[in-house]
């Protein structure tokens, strides 16, 4: 009966002291975690996105059909320039 009462008081007193080093302040949570935009951007209306030179090419290799198989089993990299040269 000793041993139990002695070792939950050492599992109690362990979780003190971890529990402590859980908590964080709210400017480093919000740090961490970003707020998610609206689904619809107003300025899209007016100023359509553009598109980086590495996402077009990147389209360009998904709609040749061997670049885009190929690149499933090498990756984007290798396959488009075996297509279409350097990137």
């Amino acid at each position: 009966m000793k041993i139990f009462i002695i070792l939950s008081l050492l599992l109690l007193s362990v979780y003190c002291f971890v529990k402590e080093d859980i908590k964080i302040t709210r400017r480093t949570a919000h740090a961490m975690i970003t707020r998610h935009k609206r689904a619809y951007d107003y300025y899209e209306r007016w100023y359509p996105r553009v598109k980086t030179p590495l996402e077009l090419k990147k389209e360009q290799c998904e709609n040749y059909l061997p670049c885009d198989q190929l690149s499933e089993w090498v990756g984007f990299y290798q396959a488009y320039r075996l297509y279409f040269g350097p990137i």
